[in-house]
């Protein structure tokens, strides 16, 4: 029998602090885009392809950060918990971690991602093994 298990590792299993925040961001982003059409704020845009589109096109954190005050905190909560219902099973933590995060706290700096934030278990194996010896 051999000494590892022929599971293959997972790519979650190889990300840098720097790669964990590079899709948080990514993550957020798209998210912040579905948010701004989610929540219609493409009627009153003065960004001519967002009416257009019937979609947010433009700066979406910038829309979503001038316009959520006028959504009330029930909604924002009722459209927070359907993009998590829908969030696959099998999906990476970064972007789990960006779609728990409330339409209104995306300008929020406590929702921004640290270093230090990022879990301890999100280090490459070997650093884990280096860490063990210690």
């Amino acid at each position: 029998m051999p000494a590892t298990p022929n599971k293959s590792p997972t790519l979650d299993e190889y990300l840098t602090h720097d790669e964990f925040r590079a899709r948080f961001e990514a993550e957020k982003a798209a998210l912040a885009r579905h948010y701004c059409t989610l929540f219609r704020f493409w009627r009153g845009c003065r960004f001519k392809p967002c009416r257009r589109e019937r979609a947010c096109m433009g700066d979406a954190p910038e829309c979503l950060k001038g316009s959520i005050g006028s959504i009330s905190r029930h909604a924002q909560f009722e459209a927070r918990e359907k993009v998590v219902r829908a969030t696959p099973r099998n999906i990476a933590a970064p972007e789990r971690a960006a779609r728990a995060i409330m339409p209104g706290a995306f300008d929020d700096p406590s929702e921004r991602l640290r270093p230090r934030q990022i879990p301890r278990g999100w280090t490459r194996p070997s650093e884990r093994r280096r860490a063990a010896k210690r």
